[in-house]
């Protein structure tokens, strides 16, 4: 197992610490008045129960696109966050991108990312007009030089079929998008799952199948992050959340104790 080096590490253990203090402090939950559950269970169980789904539903942007970012920085020479993509793209482009998630959902074949690239790529060379396509911003942008740009979005670990579509979608339109702005360099794009929720078994989700090119495009939990660092640190970093969480835990714990045991 490889270490991150001691800044990185504690820059790394910093992000973690500011986004569950900036948590506790601004947490509200959304449902205040759960009169069944809250008798049966307790005010203080269905506070901490608001509070893990709320963190779980904005974990991606809050911890783990920051702790990405401090990792990736060791290793790239330019790494952005919710960088926002040019919202023009080729026409030519966009009536492929079409074609192929309509192939790809029909089950025409399967999928190939870099076949699918040279499928955009030749039907940019067709025509140069432009069209406006919506305004979105990618989770990370990473630069290796003058050489390769990496864009990824950091997904939750269990999309559903309509949310995979959308993301071959858009990922092709990342491609399209960047290739045109950025002729000369090569433009990888791919989503990102932070974690397998099926460890230890490989992660094996049904609605991937038939629409995403898993070596390619889809980089889960270890791949992920070892990915970011250039060499293996996941166990690691699995370690600077559990340090973390022993470091505040009188203060979690302290956060809760206020809601004690009530019933109402």
């Amino acid at each position: 197992m490889a270490r991150f080096p001691y800044h990185v590490r504690q820059s790394v253990k910093s992000s973690i610490v500011s986004a569950m203090r900036r948590k506790m402090v601004g947490f509200n939950p959304e449902t205040k008045y759960m009169p069944f559950h809250t008798r049966l269970l307790g005010a203080d169980r269905m506070h901490l129960f608001s509070f893990i789904h709320s963190l779980n539903t904005n974990f991606g942007s809050a911890v783990f696109e920051p702790v990405a970012a401090t990792i990736a920085a060791n290793r790239f020479d330019e790494v952005d966050t919710q960088y926002k993509v040019t919202n023009e793209i080729n026409s030519g482009a966009q009536r492929e991108i079409d074609k192929i998630v309509g192939d790809l959902t029909a089950g025409a074949y399967d999928p190939d990312a870099p076949a699918e690239r040279r499928r955009v790529s030749d039907s940019m060379l067709a025509t140069s007009d432009l069209a406006t396509a919506k305004d979105v911003k990618a989770d990370l942008r990473l630069v290796c030089g003058d050489r390769t740009i990496h864009l990824i979005d950091l997904k939750t670990v269990k999309p559903n079929r309509g949310g995979i579509v959308g993301y071959k979608r858009q990922i092709l339109n990342w491609y399209a998008k960047e290739a045109t702005r950025f002729p000369t360099m090569e433009i990888r794009t791919a989503i990102a799952l932070p974690y397998n929720p099926y460890h230890p078994e490989p992660y094996r989700r049904w609605t991937f199948k038939g629409m995403m090119d898993l070596q390619h495009e889809v980089y889960v939990a270890d791949e992920f992050w070892n990915f970011l660092a250039g060499e293996n640190v996941y166990d690691d970093l699995l370690d600077c959340f559990e340090e973390v969480g022993i470091e505040l835990r009188e203060e979690i714990n302290g956060y809760f104790a206020r809601y004690g045991n009530k019933t109402t």
